[in-house]
């Protein structure tokens, strides 16, 4: 006997049911090896201050990571949805692993470019890194989010797929708004992984100095 949409939805994952499609960009050549050319940039081009060069150094291992999980989340969720048995829901538990490792990744990204100052959004702005930051929260915490009682109402997850891109009980981001994330964290990859040059690409790209964009 098949699954009923309440069963889904209480025992499985909130809005499982109604989870039917998803216009997810593809990203997958967008990613590139940051890490390994800052490495040798670094160590055998431009010498930097210690703080500097660890900051850059996790910035590039984290926006890496964002890169395969957003990678990764897009097939396995693709996977579930192109799944014709209708009760399969291993590839949707997959792939929420995925999502929300990819929220850790890029908000760390982001903070680690910001060099810990609060300058990446202001507090309840409904700009898209001040929901990035609720979702990351959400999924940090989900023990306080049980015990604060911020899941759906007999909800098992604490974020969740919709069609339009990934929820939870105060916050969302579109699949669409996590692609123009990843891709401006793309452009400042591109950009650190040399640091002899990195100043004046931020600079071309965005037209001021650099420390105004990540706080420093």
């Amino acid at each position: 006997m098949p699954f009923s949409d309440y069963f889904k939805d209480k025992y499985v994952a909130p809005e499982i049911s109604a989870f039917t499609e998803a216009s997810i960009p593809d990203l997958s050549e967008m990613g590139k090896p940051w890490l390994l050319s800052f490495m040798l940039n670094s160590g055998l081009v431009v010498q930097l201050d210690d703080p500097v060069r660890r900051t850059l150094y996790n910035f590039l291992r984290r926006a890496e990571g964002a890169f395969r999980e957003y990678v990764s989340a897009r097939a396995m969720t693709m996977a579930y949805l192109a799944n014709p048995n209708p009760d399969a829901v291993s590839e949707y538990i997959a792939a929420i692993g995925y999502w929300e490792s990819l929220l850790s990744q890029a908000y760390q990204a982001w903070c680690l470019l910001a060099k810990g100052e609060p300058v990446l959004f202001r507090p309840n702005d409904g700009s898209p890194m001040q929901r990035l930051n609720l979702l990351y929260g959400r999924t940090k915490h989900a023990e306080k989010a049980i015990t604060a009682e911020q899941l759906p109402p007999e909800g098992t997850l604490p974020v969740w797929l919709k069609n339009d891109g990934l929820h939870s009980v105060d916050s969302g981001l579109t699949f669409d708004e996590i692609a123009e994330m990843l891709e401006e964290l793309a452009l400042w990859a591109d950009a650190a992984q040399d640091p002899s040059t990195m100043r004046e690409k931020i600079q071309a790209k965005y037209g001021t100095n650099p420390g105004q964009q990540t706080g420093g």
